[in-house]
């Protein structure tokens, strides 16, 4: 394979794995720049949005251009660091195939908490969270077991490559039945446990890309980025809304 293509494929792959991760914009630009710099590039330009990757480089006289296409992922600052760090502690005229491989298997990594630590991490993040809303006991309880059952449905709906708006929606509406149908057994105040649960739904990691991604001045991603955390928080609204107008109207008929 011809040395620009495989210094395309390794800017593509690079640009796709931070943005996919959770990176921001100018650090993906920034650090996609260093990398090629290092192995060879002559130069660099690339234009990163949220959904795509537009990268050029000249080598050896020549100019090549691609493009591509990057789905939504999960959010993994781990390997975000990892990539940045690769970035910046490489050495000049680097081999790009060995470049490429270590790469891959930076991305081939296996996550660093197993599903039982971040259900572990998602209860006690819901319970807390009750108990910072004024809760009690029996709410943070409420709080902690809503947050799980949350945790459960949105990984189960994400290996089905559920829309995000539908899991939001969903996520939500398990937070309010959860802490419905424990009011029925225990006196649990719903307003601090329904709140506690959904916390885990917040875009947090987002908003705060948007906001960077504003002041850097990379204005377009920062707005989608903005106007997709609305959006999230609609749907967790929503889905809390739909529930507990569902469970009041049982309730009434009851």
């Amino acid at each position: 394979m011809k040395k620009s293509d495989i210094m395309l494929r390794l800017g593509l792959l690079y640009g796709e794995l931070m943005l996919k991760s959770g990176a921001e914009i100018y650090r993906v630009e920034d650090s996609s720049r260093r990398l090629l710099v290092k192995v060879g590039a002559e130069e660099v330009e690339s234009i990163v949005t949220p959904t795509g990757i537009y990268l050029s480089l000249r080598v050896d006289g020549h100019l090549y251009t691609a493009v591509r296409r990057v789905i939504r992922g999960s959010y993994d600052l781990n390997l975000v660091c990892e990539l940045n760090t690769l970035s910046r502690t490489l050495v000049t005229q680097t081999d790009a195939d060995s470049t490429f491989a270590t790469v891959i298997s930076l991305a081939n990594n296996p996550p660093p908490y197993s599903r039982r630590l971040q259900g572990l991490a998602a209860t006690v993040a819901g319970g807390g969270f009750t108990y910072l809303f004024g809760g009690t006991i029996l709410d943070v309880l409420a709080g902690a077991m809503g947050a799980m059952l949350v945790w459960l449905t949105c990984l189960y709906l994400a290996q089905l490559y559920t829309n995000r708006f539908v899991i939001d929606f969903c996520g939500g509406a398990i937070a309010a039945l959860s802490a419905g149908l424990l009011s029925l057994v225990l006196p649990v105040n719903m307003d601090p446990a329904v709140i506690g649960a959904i916390m885990t739904l917040v875009p947090g990691v987002l908003l705060t890309n948007a906001v960077r991604d504003a002041l850097t001045g990379d204005l377009l991603s920062g707005a989608a980025r903005m106007v997709e955390a609305l959006f999230v928080s609609v749907a967790i609204a929503g889905g809390v809304g739909a529930a507990l107008s569902i469970w009041l109207s049982i309730r009434g008929l009851v």
